[in-house]
């Protein structure tokens, strides 16, 4: 009965302290207090003399314990983690005088009896001493995941299948599934990371969630602010030096952090002085970031590769108000904004020189021509607000009811030489055709300005991608008892999606379309958490619904339009229904059991459930069938699932030292493929089914030692086999179009990495420690941080095997290996804390293949010796399919 109504652990944006108050003698006080101490929050034991304290954000808090006739005890530094319970027992004395402040020790929990799968936490302060520059490097280094071509792939699943989370409520884009929103480094809290199971509350994701929760101001104010630049130019460091010359510096980035938090003035300072006291605390926090690489937006962008230059601003504001004691509103705001360089080597040797080392000299352009004529150029324009509200009803019950909506917006532009970028909104291919800018060839014959098509370059000239998305939920999370905490909540959300591309292709073939779609989801959940001395027990059940919300759905696939008709015309589509609405139920269980106070066995399993993209819903479902090989979307598409179970165990060695080490598994089935529909005897068309699958299995196996004695480390291994009949939807449009036989068994998918490692060596000297000057310590606040991570190759398919039936990756790439080093010094001047660092990627310059510009030409014997040459690069010489070589960053932090 369990595993029918089972489900996994929760992921929220708060964690709870429970623990046990007795007296020397192990017996239980009834009616001690216990209270975090500068806050409201607190509890009584009961007549176990057992306690616990719910609701509490993540952060390292003082806690004591008391009661009459005994003396106080705190305990400074528990560390509060999202979703986790913190054991604090306390043994009091019997008439003793003042507080006595305890040492505590594993307050953290290495081992957290309550977790019963795979969840890696990083808190601020490990953020800040990683070699990251965002939350995707932080979610690349965990246990399982690999990176393909920058996309991240969790325990084998499909890019996209990753869902990112902010403050509980999801920031993806619908109609792509990858992270819509940008949170600035300097606004994280806390980030975890689950991946062999997660709660209730968070539906339509198959391989993992990333829950980012937020910073909030505390009861005074501060301060940090952090520049990493190595752009000598822009910074006046030098003039005639540029981001085109070669070598460690040649990315020429910028990136700037601050953030300021503490009291909202307007409500602590300036209506008190105008007599107006409100009551209750209000508390802000604001962080932005300046990102640039490559020159920013200019016209001659060169970042890492020609025209890569890239300008971001993105910042965040939370208002944190708390009328009450019991009352808890957040208000929050989210923007971004980017300026990007589309990037395609294919396109871009023809418009510089290159000598032998790749080196790009200002003269390399053609003169009077610009790479924007040539490549578009990516705007990306997001905002979001939100609101949240949490209401504690009892020491044991509160609610939360959330609101968010957001929108986000990407552009490709391309250069009109009558001026400025083409920035028209256009609703049909007529529409769009009408505009044929001015094009311009130089001496090669290559085109300078307008669409155009390249081989092997699949250039969108025009694109948009407009998404309004409003979602809200509410939760009410009880502390039943000290055994069982259960959680329930609804939720829904609305879109408006739009959508335009045109892609004018060889032969006079246009491929695109236009779209809008409204959609709504929404969901309902319960789950309980059973703590018990020798078992945890993780448990619930989700329901979700999907509304497609559309009705030009065609009767008769083999028969989709009226002849004569075109998109737009009301009786286009022949004999249109309305799509049925999708439901999904998801179970899921986990179990947690203590063999030993250092030794925990582990078990989840559970359904997981995805919608697939909107744009496979939406994009071409108007049967636009021009092209000679047209993509239609299917809006009848059903979610795609996952069945997926792991088990593990635990061991502490020490205080400060864990082993971990997990086996899964997962059946994938469902996944978007596509078949040929011939609608007459020699016209056809692709479209989108749920026809392909997939399975995934492999070990993890992690270690974990806590900052002690001045040095860290953090380090996993991966093992995992990843097979399945196609690696993207795509595949079978592929083959149908290079005349090959559609495969009917399993092969490697392309992201299958059999073998990955991540290790992170932290040593750091707090203030005041390690070796002396005489009464002076030299090396305080001193910091080294060493990442190295390897990878086994990647599969690829060999070209030219002469067979219409070719075996799918049977090749293997070489492995890879990556280095990175951090170093930093914290000087103390009163209140200010500077913070200088240098920041190495890439230590060793290490050259790694990361993609083959052409397959047949890297397997090719183009000396003659009778062996492969190995030659990545292609007949284009593209130096891009390696790493990035050795780049070096140098950084200021400022701190009170």
């Amino acid at each position: 009965m369990v595993l029918l109504i089972a489900f996994s652990a929760t992921a929220g944006t708060t964690g709870k302290i429970a623990g046990r108050v007795t007296d020397q003698d192990g017996n239980p006080l009834v009616g001690a207090t216990v209270m975090v101490v500068g806050t409201s929050y607190g509890a009584m034991t009961d007549a176990n003399g057992e306690y616990f304290i719910i609701n509490l954000p993540p952060d390292s808090y003082t806690i004591r314990a008391s009661m009459v006739g005994m003396g106080a005890k705190e305990a400074p530094g528990v560390q509060v983690i999202t979703d986790q319970t913190t054991r604090m027992d306390f043994t009091l004395d019997p008439e003793a005088t003042g507080v006595t402040v305890i040492t505590v020790t594993d307050q953290r929990g290495m081992i957290l009896r309550d977790v019963t799968t795979s969840v890696h936490v990083v808190g601020r302060e490990d953020i800040e001493t990683m070699p990251v520059a965002g939350v995707a490097d932080i979610v690349s280094r965990q246990a399982g995941m690999t990176v393909l071509d920058g996309t991240i792939h969790a325990r084998g699943g499909r890019s996209g299948e990753v869902v990112y989370m902010v403050d509980g409520m999801s920031v993806m884009d619908p109609s792509g599934n990858f992270q819509a929103m940008t949170v600035p480094v300097s606004a994280i809290a806390e980030t975890s990371t689950m991946t062999g199971g997660f709660g209730a509350e968070y539906g339509n994701a198959q391989s993992g969630i990333v829950n980012i929760v937020t910073r909030e101001g505390g009861d005074s104010y501060e301060f940090d602010y952090n520049v990493w630049a190595n752009d000598w130019q822009t910074m006046g460091f030098a003039e005639d030096w540029n981001w085109r010359d070669d070598g460690p510096f040649r990315e020429g980035m910028i990136d700037m952090e601050g953030a300021i938090g503490g009291p909202e003035p307007i409500s602590t300072y300036l209506l008190p002085a105008m007599g107006l006291n409100l009551p209750g605390e209000y508390r802000m926090m604001l962080t932005g970031n300046y990102f640039s690489r490559g020159g920013g937006a200019g016209d001659e962008r060169y970042g890492l590769m020609p025209n890569d230059g890239r300008e971001d601003i993105s910042g965040t504001l939370k208002l944190t108000l708390r009328p009450s004691p019991r009352t808890k509103i957040n208000l929050s705001g989210n923007y971004a904004t980017g300026e990007i360089g589309y990037s395609f080597w294919d396109v871009a040797w023809q418009y510089s020189r290159f000598d032998e080392d790749y080196q790009i000299t200002p003269d390399s352009v053609i003169p009077g021509q610009s790479l924007k004529y040539a490549l578009p150029t990516t705007f990306v324009n997001d905002y979001s607000v939100s609101a949240g509200l949490t209401q504690t009803m009892s020491d044991a019950t509160f609610i939360e009811a959330k609101f968010q909506y957001m929108r986000n917006q990407s552009e490709y532009r391309t250069y009109d030489p009558d001026g400025g970028f083409i920035d028209e909104h256009y609703d049909s291919f007529s529409e769009w055709e009408d505009y044929v800018p001015n094009r311009i060839y130089d001496s090669d014959g290559f085109p300078r300005a307008g669409y155009n098509y390249f081989q092997n370059a699949w250039i969108l000239p025009y694109f948009i991608r407009e998404n309004y998305m409003a979602n809200g939920r509410m939760d009410i999370t009880s502390q039943l008892n000290n055994e069982h905490q259960l959680k329930a909540g609804i939720e829904a959300s609305y879109y408006d999606l739009y959508n335009f591309e045109a892609q004018p292709a060889s032969g006079g073939n246009v491929y695109g379309g236009s779209w809008r779609a409204f959609p709504n989801m929404g969901a309902a959940y319960i789950q309980d958490k059973m703590e018990y001395s020798g078992m945890i027990v993780n448990a619930g059940l989700r329901f979700d619904y999907l509304d497609p919300n559309f009705d030009q759905y065609p009767a008769d696939p083999n028969d989709p339009v009226n002849p004569g008709t075109e998109p737009g015309d009301p009786d286009h589509i022949k004999n249109p229904v309305e799509v049925s609405m999708k439901y999904h139920l998801s179970p899921r269980v986990g179990f947690s059991h203590p063999i030993t106070d250092r030794d925990v066995l582990h078990f989840t399993y559970g359904h997981y459930f995805q919608t697939p993209s909107m744009g496979r819903l939406f994009d071409g479902a108007d049967y636009e069938l021009s092209g000679a090989f047209p993509i239609v979307a299917n809006a009848d598409l059903e979610p795609e699932e996952t069945r997926a179970y792991e088990v593990g165990v635990k061991h502490q060695f020490d205080e400060v030292t864990l082993l971990n080490v997990t086996g899964f598994f997962k059946d994938i089935t469902g996944l978007v493929d596509q078949e040929e529909v011939f609608y007459s005897a020699a016209q056809s068309y692709s479209r989108y089914i749920n026809g392909d699958y997939g399975n995934v299995r492999g070990a993890e196996l992690s270690l974990m030692r806590r900052p002690s004695n001045f040095w860290a480390l953090n380090a996993n291994y991966t093992y995992q086999v990843a097979q399945g009949k196609s690696s993207d939807a795509r595949q079978n449009y592929d083959y149908n179009w290079a005349g090959w036989i559609i495969p009917k068994t399993d092969s490697y998918l392309d992201w299958d990495q059999r073998h990955t490692v991540n290790a992170n060596f932290d040593f750091r000297i707090p203030r005041g420690e390690g070796p002396r000057l005489g009464d002076y310590p030299i090396l305080e606040g001193f910091g080294l941080n060493i990442d190295w991570s390897y990878g086994s190759g990647f599969p690829f398919t060999r070209a030219s095997q002469g067979s219409l039936e070719p075996q799918i990756n049977g090749e293997r790439l070489p492995w890879t290996s990556n280095t990175e080093l951090k170093v930093n010094r914290k000087i103390w001047a009163g209140p200010v804390t500077f913070n200088l660092q240098c920041w190495v990627l890439n230590l060793f310059n290490r050259r790694n293949i990361l993609r083959l510009a052409d397959e047949g030409w890297y397997l090719a014997d183009q000396d003659g010796d009778g062996e492969p040459d190995y030659d990545p690069t292609g007949s284009l010489d593209n130096p891009y399919v390696y790493n990035q070589e050795r780049r070096i960053r140098f950084g200021l932090g400022i701190e009170w």
